[in-house]
């Protein structure tokens, strides 16, 4: 008796099941690059200060985020507005958006007047203009869109941080800065700390103040030159708001602000909503890996996070 015969599997079927994930994956990349890209103004001595590897992990996640390559695109840290227009002419002919630090003001305003269907986007230094209840106009063809790091939230978060780092005791949490108002809104600060530890009362100097009164400092705000903090050598943790790439710091920095291009990129190249003349947008945090414990750096990771309670 002659056993069953089982036909064969179709071999043009399996092949074909095979090809599909490749052939997809073909066409992901094709439109991938097929994508305008997005362009960020950057230069030499930025790169060198943040760091390359920083810079090209910040790269690949936006590029991914968004779905179309993120282009970095050098120039002089004193380049003239025509020679920035011709560098970002060189990275697209046809970018989705540029970006650009407002060191590089005009030269972002007047690609912007050239190409009115680009959007441009400036990161502003200066706080954001005073809100008189009214509309807010909206950026028109032409005309470069603002954005601005959000001082009060980063300084809540940066005032959390500091009450965590200095622990239950009652003292003194010292903060480092040029400008009265920036990175650090002493307010917004204060209410952070006092959230967390209402025993702690925050004191603020100009960087190149010698502070000696040491003994009842428990923790550091680096918003600015401070030699005085950064001589002693000392044990007091620190959080340091800088470009710079952490792994440079003293170990003592635990907490570091970020309010960088690469940083607020992924809020700044989203497209606003109706009527938004401007964004305001949070600083990144990192809590420097390695340098906490397990629990302290939960309790800091959340922290980075957290929202402004309403009262």
């Amino acid at each position: 008796m002659k056993g069953l015969q089982l036909s064969p599997r179709p071999v043009r079927g399996r092949l074909l099941f095979r090809c599909v994930p490749v052939i997809l994956l073909i066409l992901a990349a094709a439109l991938f690059f097929y994508r305008s890209p997005a362009l960020i103004l950057s230069d030499a001595g930025f790169d060198t200060l943040y760091g390359a590897r920083r810079s090209f992990l910040k790269q690949a996640g936006l590029s991914l985020r968004f779905f179309r390559r993120v282009k970095r695109v050098l120039i002089a840290e004193d380049a003239n507005p025509e020679a920035a227009v011709f560098a970002i002419e060189e990275g697209s002919r046809r970018p989705w958006a540029v970006l650009g630090h407002s060191r590089y003001l005009r030269g972002l305003e007047l690609y912007a007047r050239r190409r009115p269907e680009v959007r441009v986007t400036v990161i502003r230094e200066d706080s954001p203009p005073l809100s008189d209840g009214s509309p807010r106009q909206e950026a028109q063809p032409g005309e470069v869109e603002s954005v601005f790091a959000d001082t009060r939230l980063n300084s809540w978060r940066a005032g959390l941080c500091a009450a965590i780092l200095a622990g239950e005791s009652p003292g003194q949490v010292l903060v480092f800065q040029d400008r009265q108002h920036y990175p650090v809104n002493r307010e917004a600060f204060t209410a952070g700390l006092q959230e967390e530890n209402k025993s702690l009362s925050a004191v603020f100097l100009n960087g190149d103040i010698d502070y000696h009164a040491w003994d009842q400092v428990l923790c550091v705000v680096l918003g600015g030159p401070a030699n005085s903090y950064f001589d002693r050598k000392d044990t007091i943790p620190a959080l340091l708001f800088t470009w710079t790439d952490g792994a440079l710091s003293p170990s003592t920095v635990k907490v570091l602000g970020d309010d960088s291009p690469w940083a607020l990129a992924r809020e700044a190249f989203r497209p606003p909503s109706g009527g938004e003349a401007y964004r305001i947008v949070p600083a990144e945090f990192t809590v420097l890996r390695g340098r906490t414990g397990a629990e302290l750096g939960k309790r800091l990771k959340k922290a980075v996070h957290s929202q402004i309670p309403a009262r």
